[in-house]
């Protein structure tokens, strides 16, 4: 009976991410055609201008939820007055923000010397308040395991926030396009999410853990706020050392490489906390099952990144126009830290899962910071040694990460290290190959060069991966957990 629980909660973990990801491949087709169609229509200029107070934005997001949507996403059992309690909290603290992020005006105008940041700042602190009011709503619909409404609601507000754009930079509004597009997808956001969840707050009341609650937000909100300094500095050192222009160039290489991982990773976060979480409750392993995640997760991440970079000479001036070509050795160096983040990710869910925000937080007081200074010293080459910088630091945390998991959590990291580690040869080897076809000496044209140049990096890679006999069990697992998730009936008896 047990192993017949554990294959349903296997497909219905695997359900809900094969929503995700078919969410995340809508979205990143979004983003992508956002990227392609802006970049064209908007100048370097524009994007960097915005790019300036989206840091600070990030930043307030941070403080804004402190980290209580995982204490609601962790907890096993969240009664309703917890949940309300937690809303009026992010409520309160988002309202705050977006007030302070209004009046520190005066100084980014002053940071950045651009005084067009007099109208940008407060109307984008208005999209900081809106995602207070979204954050539980997100919470409530994990819980719930309505990974279907969470998805249609991130696809529907992208897709009106793009049109929103596109018409408004058409008509020639400039930056004006990108703000209105930040509006536009905040709002839809928040109005899908509230009618999906039929869920309304009750009035704060004292007690129900509330504190214990908040406590455990606030040691995820500074582990947050940790990762936030390092993801961010580069783009503070750009925007005020090099200005609008350089920051622009960097930002969409940087875009390029997070959006479709941040668009995959940040809801799947949800659905394998939850699975995991279930796993927990029914006395199984939740290790052996993240296990295969990282697989799953790593491969697909890993894949993307290596034959994006192998093509990149191509890939970026076909979909960004020439103006962007300084934005090449920029990803493809980027994509080196980005194919390593991807590994951090599933450990950082093992730490949420182990319940060990402590330990998370002691790990990013000691990694950051080093994060951190070697960006600061990659700044003082330039563009490229700040994207240097950041795939240094990145490569030193990974180890560090599953040593530090080891030691707080009795996580076997040597098993997940030497899983990384296949598939991150792998996609050495497969971006090799995708560069190289790329740049063979053949008569085709730029869009047909990136084609084969993908596809050659590709077999690659799935070659280089399936070659080693760990991986080939593993895909085999991954592949039966999807076919139990189409026929979860099927699946369970054959268990």
């Amino acid at each position: 009976m047990t192993r017949v629980r554990g294959a349903n909660l296997s497909a219905r973990g695997a359900r809900g991410g094969s929503q995700v990801l078919a969410g995340s491949g809508a979205t990143f087709a979004i983003q992508f055609a956002s990227l392609l169609i802006l970049s064209r229509l908007l100048t370097p200029t524009d994007i960097g201008l915005v790019a300036m107070v989206t840091i600070f934005i990030t930043l307030g997001n941070l403080l804004r939820d402190f980290g209580l949507p995982l204490a609601g996403l962790q907890v096993q059992s969240l009664t309703r007055q917890q949940g309300s309690n937690l809303f009026w909290m992010s409520a309160v603290i988002a309202a705050i923000c977006a007030l302070l992020l209004a009046a520190s005006t005066p100084a980014l105008i002053v940071l950045f010397s651009e005084p067009r940041l007099a109208q940008v700042v407060p109307l984008l602190a208005i999209v900081m308040f809106l995602g207070g009011l979204t954050s539980q709503l997100q919470v409530q619909l994990a819980r719930n395991m309505q990974f279907g409404a969470l998805v249609a609601s991130d696809v529907i507000s992208q897709v009106v926030a793009l049109a929103v754009a596109i018409a408004l930079a058409i008509a020639g509004a400039g930056y004006w396009a990108l703000i209105a597009q930040s509006l536009t997808a905040a709002f839809v956001l928040l109005v899908y999410r509230w009618a999906a969840s039929r869920w309304m707050p009750l009035m704060p009341r004292k007690g129900h853990d509330a504190l214990k609650l908040f406590k455990t937000g606030a040691t995820y909100g500074l582990a947050q706020m940790l990762a936030f300094a390092q993801s961010n500095v580069a783009t503070l050192l750009i925007g005020s050392q090099l200005g609008a222009t350089q920051l622009g160039y960097y930002n969409r290489a940087y875009q390029l490489l997070t959006a479709p991982a941040g668009r995959f990773l940040d809801p799947l976060a949800q659905v394998v906390i939850s699975t995991l979480n279930r796993a927990k409750d029914e006395q199984r392993d939740p290790d052996a099952l993240l296990y295969k995640i990282q697989f799953g997760v790593g491969s697909l991440v890993v894949w993307v990144f290596a034959v994006t970079a192998g093509t990149a000479a191509g890939l970026i001036p076909l979909v960004l126009g020439n103006q962007w070509s300084p934005s090449i050795p920029v990803f493809q160096i980027l994509a080196i830290g980005g194919s390593i983040s991807v590994f951090n990710s599933v450990s950082y869910w093992a730490f949420i899962v182990k319940e060990k925000p402590r330990a998370l937080l002691h790990y990013n007081l000691v990694s950051k910071p080093l994060e951190i200074v070697s960006i600061s010293i990659g700044a003082q080459f330039g563009l490229h040694g700040v994207a240097w910088g950041y795939a240094v630091g990145v490569a030193f945390s990974w180890p560090l990460f599953l040593l530090w998991l080891s030691r707080t959590a009795d996580f076997p990291a040597g098993r997940f290290f030497a899983n990384s580690s296949r598939i991150l040869f792998a996609g050495a080897v497969g971006g090799l190959a995708s560069a190289t076809a790329y740049f063979a000496p053949l008569p085709l044209n730029a869009a047909m060069g990136v084609l084969i140049g993908a596809l050659a990096g590709s077999i690659v890679f799935a070659v280089v991966l399936l070659a080693m006999r760990p991986s080939r069990i593993l895909l085999a697992d991954c592949v039966r957990i999807l076919r139990s998730s189409v026929l979860p009936q099927q699946g369970a008896l054959k268990t």
